[in-house]
């Protein structure tokens, strides 16, 4: 019998066959499944005309079962153990769980993020396995709808997508310039900042639009020399050339201390750097992915702890 014959099945009647088969006695089965002692006598009727076998006869110690029945006795507690899996799922335990996610990130996010979350990974999910994709691709709200990757964690999408998300880092903006710049020598002012050759990368391209528009209403106009994707040369092209590049705090800051480069706060610029994480339906209610979602924000929520004490 395929699929679409058991469309034409009462399946509830197994599960009087069960409890049937442990009671072996009707009025006592009746009261277990909290019916009648009639329905259930009903149901031991049907139950013969389907398995066409009287299941259960009468004896001298009470209704014994038949040797269909005993046949049956396995294979029906097999088959309900697999149902109630199924509508009820065994608890989640992220030390057992065998998986691959997929999470598109810019890579100078992911290297800040990254280093706590595979500590985390390796000693509380050690079957869990983390890829990482091109986070700059405009593609990657779209990979999330197709199955493509799991999560996105990067700036806001541009324009509203059916997906779900949530905040994952705040921060304001600095200048980062190479050490012994010339612009370090004398006041920092928005003037000089803006008279400097800039450098733009991805990450920083929700900043660009905000502080073109705050150097406009002051007059000024930016000069972008150069526009890189990575975030990682964006750095290194500072480090070698007198280049000022503007990104979000928390980078600044912790690229100052990995090659030498120097912070300075955006003069007069109060706009603000949030890096947000999104999801499609799909992965919303999967216990796997909700688990990383929220070891993921404890990461993340550490770091701007550590941020702001600074």
């Amino acid at each position: 019998m395929d699929a679409v014959g058991l469309a034409g099945q009462d399946l509830n009647l197994l599960v009087a066959l069960h409890v049937l088969l442990h009671e072996r006695h009707v009025s006592r089965a009746a009261a277990r499944l909290g019916v009648s002692q009639p329905a259930m006598s009903r149901a031991l009727k049907r139950l013969r005309e389907l398995f066409d076998d009287p299941l259960l006869v009468r004896g001298s110690a009470g209704m014994q079962p038949t040797s269909r029945a005993l046949e049956l006795g396995p294979k029906l507690a097999v088959c309900l153990a697999g149902v109630r899996d199924l509508l009820q799922p065994a608890a989640f335990d992220p030390r057992t769980a065998t998986a691959t996610i997929r999470v598109a990130a810019p890579e100078l996010l992911a290297y800040r993020l990254l280093p706590g979350l595979l500590r985390t990974l390796a000693s509380e999910a050690p079957g869990v396995v983390l890829e990482l994709v091109d986070g700059a691709s405009t593609a990657s709200s779209q990979g999330l709808a197709d199955g493509a990757i799991d999560l996105r964690v990067g700036p806001p999408p541009a324009a509203a997508t059916p997906l779900h998300g949530c905040p994952l880092l705040d921060s304001g903006w600095a200048c980062v310039l190479r050490e012994r710049h010339p612009a370090l020598r004398g006041e920092w002012t928005l003037e000089r900042f803006a008279g400097l050759d800039h450098l733009d990368d991805a990450l920083a391209d929700p900043c660009a639009r905000e502080l073109d528009a705050a150097l406009a209403e002051r007059g000024l106009v930016r000069r972008v020399a150069v526009r890189v994707a990575c975030s990682a040369l964006a750095s290194l092209l500072v480090a070698e050339t007198d280049l000022a590049w503007t990104t979000a705090d928390w980078s600044a800051r912790l690229l100052a201390r990995r090659i030498g480069l120097v912070v300075r706060p955006v003069p007069g610029v109060s706009s603000r750097f949030c890096a947000v994480m999104a999801w499609a339906e799909r992965c919303d209610r999967d216990p796997l992915h909700a688990w990383f979602r929220g070891v993921l924000r404890a990461q993340a929520a550490g770091l701007d702890s550590s941020s702001s004490s600074r």
